[in-house]
């Protein structure tokens, strides 16, 4: 008998997550959740030398073996995450062939939903798609819980009319195509493969306006551009984010995609807004296509907090870090 419990979770109406018990073909799985639960809770891969924060995690395809991974962590807090290590680890063994995943994750507490940090999510969402499970647990067993790479992804933007757009909006779109334009730095990236990821950025606080772009050098370790835009507003001291927008060229048939990656980057400078003057906010974001004479061809509208679901923030690590962080920014503001 198995010394997990299972649980799957779904979206309600409201957005919000709620969990609900394993669906008639989620119960034929239960053998490979607990396989991978196993493999990870017994993976010895991790290394994380500067966080001390082991994350023990497996993938099990339905052809093959059972593949151990974890975090590795090099250089100054640089980290191999664990859902990297993963698809590395997998496709050295299964090579480029297409099967179905369960991916096992040790962290946390029993019944906590595992979740990917932003850029974890971009090299799932990249190699194995949209439709995988990943399951998440502690190794002495307990709840433990079933989702599924939907979940942690977003496409559901209100779409705004492109005929009349508020002046202000108008104007912060124009602004972020001229300079974003001016500050791109991007010899390397193939123009035809994924131009909805060649976006600007613009971060407007109530002082200033932060444009950012994609750098780009030859070793593809890119800063994309709402990270370049967060960067300034970090070093002004300003993190109180208002609103967000987005530009890229495009037809309008589809938003500019941003890499969850930043998302998960925008997330933080807010949360670091939040812990300063001690109340929630979740700032809306535009996103917005072009032509080739600067006329919107597309416009949707999200929020900071909404576009990157069940998220990963320094929340996670519970009440005493916030309280560390809070100090922490609390002594860098000038």
């Amino acid at each position: 008998m198995s010394k997990w419990t299972f649980n799957a979770i779904q979206v309600r109406q409201d957005g919000q997550i709620e969990k609900v018990g394993l669906s008639p073909h989620q119960f034929t799985r239960i053998d490979k959740y607990i396989a991978a639960l196993e493999a990870a809770a017994s993976s010895t891969v991790a290394n994380p030398i500067f966080s001390q924060y082991f994350v023990r995690e497996s993938v099990v395809p339905v052809l093959g073996a059972i593949v151990p991974a974890g975090n590795i962590e090099y250089g100054l807090c640089q980290a191999l995450h664990g859902e990297e290590a993963i698809v590395a680890a997998y496709r050295s063994r299964c090579g480029r062939s297409t099967q179905d995943v369960v991916i096992g994750i040790i962290a946390g507490s029993p019944g906590n939903i595992a979740t990917p940090c932003g850029n974890c999510r971009d090299i799932l969402l990249d190699d194995l798609g949209t439709d995988f499970e990943i399951v998440s647990g502690v190794a002495d067993g307990g709840e433990a819980v079933v989702a599924n790479m939907s979940h942690f992804l977003f496409s559901k933007f209100k779409t705004l009319s492109t005929i009349e757009i508020h002046p202000d909006l108008d104007n912060m779109i124009k602004v972020t195509i001229h300079h974003g334009d001016l500050l791109v730095n991007d010899a390397f990236s193939p123009k035809n493969v994924h131009p909805e990821r060649k976006y600007h950025a613009l971060i407007a606080t109530k002082v200033e306006r932060f444009v950012g772009a994609h750098d780009v050098m030859c070793d593809y370790h890119p800063i994309y551009a709402l990270r370049d835009a967060i960067r300034q507003a970090r070093r002004k001291h300003d993190p109180f984010v208002q609103s967000v927008v987005i530009v890229s060229k495009g037809s309008g048939e589809k938003a500019p995609h941003v890499m969850y990656k930043d998302r998960q980057h925008l997330l933080s400078l807010n949360l670091q807004a939040e812990l300063l003057a001690k109340e929630e906010n979740d700032p809306p974001v535009f996103l917005a296509t072009y032509d080739d004479k600067h006329k919107v061809t597309g416009l949707w509208q999200t929020s900071v907090k909404q576009w990157l679901p069940l998220p990963f923030t320094s929340r996670n690590f519970g009440q005493e870090h916030i309280e560390l962080l809070t100090n922490y920014y609390k002594g860098i503001r000038r």
